[in-house]
């Protein structure tokens, strides 16, 4: 008895993969953009180069120097004040206005302006959010902490692609190896009650 020798490679398997993770990427990239232009204005595409500057800043300080608390600081309407406690024993200082994005740390004060479309065009200090896994007492080694800082292009849409979101993930051992002087606060989560 002849076996039918017709079968299907590792070789040929892997290259149709391939080929088929191509296609799936390039129509996944189409959908961003056309949803990237029904919601968003030349204003979006000429502070793209800006908005990832600020999230890359935070989020190397965040890595390079291990993130280990949260410290709110009064805070009014128009402005969100946070202070971030790291493991080298330093602080960085996050301030949101309806106009600029200014953080402070050991090295120095960057501050960045968004351009604006209209005068309606402005971040919203005061619907900035955060979340972190340690405020559900998750198990596990590892605890994350979510930035959202939402930014109003035109108040009568909601356009999610333009809000600035940090994201970090730590070690739980380095919340409890260091011991902050000025005493950390949990790291809860934060929802503004006032965003409207």
């Amino acid at each position: 008895m002849k076996l039918n020798k017709k079968g299907v490679t590792l070789v040929e398997l892997i290259i149709s993969i391939s080929l088929i993770s191509i296609v799936i990427m390039f129509l996944f990239r189409l959908l961003v953009d056309v949803r990237y232009s029904e919601n968003n204005t030349d204003y979006n595409r000429e502070n793209q180069q800006t908005r990832a500057i600020i999230i890359k800043t935070l989020e190397t300080d965040f890595l390079e120097r291990k993130l280990i608390g949260l410290k709110e600081l009064p805070s009014n309407a128009n402005e969100f004040r946070l202070e971030l406690q790291y493991a080298d024993q330093t602080t960085g200082k996050l301030n949101v206005y309806e106009d600029n994005i200014l953080y402070t740390n050991s090295l120095g004060t960057e501050k960045w302006f968004l351009k604006k479309e209209k005068e309606n065009t402005k971040l919203k200090p005061n619907c900035v959010t955060y979340q972190t896994s340690l405020s559900k007492n998750v198990e596990g080694e590892f605890f994350y902490i979510q930035f959202t800082i939402p930014i109003s292009v035109n108040p009568n849409k909601k356009n999610y692609i333009d809000d600035l979101e940090f994201f970090y993930l730590g070690e739980k051992k380095d919340i409890l190896e260091n011991s902050f002087p000025i005493g950390r606060s949990t790291l809860g989560n934060y929802n503004a009650n006032q965003c409207g």
